[in-house]
């Protein structure tokens, strides 16, 4: 469908009847006259007989449904968390989504989402059934049908929603001069209970988005198109509406698509319902994924910070019962505890805290430590990224040292040492360490360890020769 610039139409809101204005950027409800003294007691308190004072800010924390006057279909329009202002009786909101109907339907079961990353973490080629370039020139191109092209779904909840995940493949055409004749594209397809919980819709998408982020390591990523469809009554999907993003305008970033400096879903497939559970439930982290491919190669005293919680937090859950530990070790830290505890005993005020908090850290593992069991339990898969990286930078590769180096320099930062001299080598180090989160993230989901490598190797763009 053909997207205005702007749009206009009726839209209901506290029970008034506005005249709309919609640019894209904001909304502007328009109150009818005999209406406009009830609209701007909405923004006054009352503190006498006639007597009224600026009332606490207006949030509209609804989807907001208008008719447009140019489709005729509805709009709804999500706002965002920012107060209402008002100008000549009139509201002025912000807006973070809006849905454009094509046709009218009450219900959604799926949402389609294409984008130029998707197209190639499911690269379109698999579509190809047949391309074969005949002596006079003519080129014979066959497809495989859409069945063929779709992955198995893989399940996961949300707010108690069962929700399904796949990737197929859509294929379209046009005769119109100047368009490519055949195009392909990859979609990311999300299928559910028939539903009108439009922000259940939004948070979905959300969530779709960061998935794709951290399979490209950046969140620059591209959503082209957003589109929703209602149930039919032959169990099929009819595609009636879509959605747009306001706060999502990224130009795409084309060298690390170009690159397929991502993860496939080849690599993932049959893990791919976990992550997106886990990212629904803030159980992945992925706070530390930079704004670009090209922000995310200059490291700062923020991002370095933030990479090394990434891995302590991923750490911890694949070590819930933290490092073992050895009997003499174990026998010390039991040792300390019994005397720091005797100490808060015969201590009382801001002294006693102080004690609480020592006895409370007796046994925490450092983040060298950390690092050290993570290269006795992964060498496997870890060492060749390691030894390969280093090697480039003619250094030799040791997690003792990373780990002392690293979580010094960490400290230094964390604290605000800004007289202390920066470690040089912790920037090659913290390179390492972002390779080595993303093999603890896809080891905990059980992705077998030669799609792991492929994964690393590809989205870190390491040209590694894996067998």
């Amino acid at each position: 469908m053909k997207e205005n610039d702007f749009y206009t139409g009726i839209l209901e809101y506290k029970n008034i009847n506005f005249a709309f204005v919609f640019d894209k950027k904001s909304l502007k409800l328009v109150s009818p006259p005999e209406k406009k003294d009830e609209v701007i007691h909405w923004f006054m308190k009352k503190i006498g007989d006639e007597t009224y004072t600026l009332g606490e800010e207006l949030y509209i924390d609804e989807v907001l449904c208008g008719i447009t006057s140019e489709t005729g279909h509805r709009i709804y329009l999500i706002p965002a968390y920012k107060s209402v202002s008002h100008n000549n009786f009139n509201l002025i909101i912000d807006i973070d989504y809006y849905i454009l109907n094509r046709l009218d339907r009450k219900m959604i079961d799926r949402i389609a989402i294409k984008g130029p990353e998707i197209n190639h973490i499911y690269p379109t080629t698999k579509a190809l059934d047949q391309l074969k370039w005949e002596e006079d020139g003519q080129l014979l191109i066959k497809t495989k049908s859409f069945d063929e092209t779709t992955t198995s779904k893989e399940a996961f909840n949300i707010m108690d929603n069962e929700i399904s995940i796949s990737f197929g493949i859509s294929l379209s055409s046009s005769l119109k001069v100047g368009k490519s004749p055949m195009n392909l594209n990859s979609t990311m397809i999300l299928d559910f209970k028939p539903t009108n919980d439009y922000k259940f819709i939004i948070r979905l998408v959300k969530i779709a988005r960061q998935f794709i982020q951290f399979l490209c390591y950046r969140k620059n990523i591209v959503f082209s198109s957003i589109d929703l469809s209602a149930p039919t009554e032959k169990g099929l999907h009819e595609r009636f509406a879509t959605l747009y993003e306001l706060k999502e305008e990224n130009e795409i970033e084309k060298y690390p698509i170009e690159k397929d400096r991502l993860i496939k879903y080849e690599y993932l497939a049959g893990h791919i319902g976990k992550i997106f559970s886990d990212i629904s439930n803030q159980r992945l982290y992925i706070g530390h994924i930079p704004e670009s491919y090209e922000e995310g190669k200059h490291k700062t005293a923020a991002s370095f910070v933030m990479i090394t919680s990434a891995f302590e937090w991923e750490f911890k859950r694949n070590y819930p019962d933290g490092i073992k530990k050895s009997k003499r070790t174990i026998e010390v830290e039991s040792k300390v505890t019994e005397i720091v505890g005797n100490f808060i005993n015969e201590s009382s005020g801001k002294e006693k805290g102080i004690w609480k908090y020592l006895k409370k850290h007796v046994a925490d593992n450092s983040l060298q430590a950390e690092i050290i069991q993570y290269g006795k339990d992964y060498r496997e898969v870890s060492d060749m990224f390691g030894n390969y990286l280093y090697a480039l930078n003619n250094e030799v590769m040791s997690y003792n040292d990373l780990g002392d180096r690293i979580s010094t320099q960490r400290n230094h930062f964390a604290h605000g040492d800004i007289d202390k001299e920066f470690i040089g080598l912790s920037l090659l180090d913290l390179v390492y360490l972002e390779y080595i989160i993303y093999i603890i993230q896809l080891k905990f989901y059980g992705v077998p360890d030669l799609m792991l490598k492929h994964a690393i190797s590809d989205l870190f763009g390491c040209h590694l020769l894996i067998r």
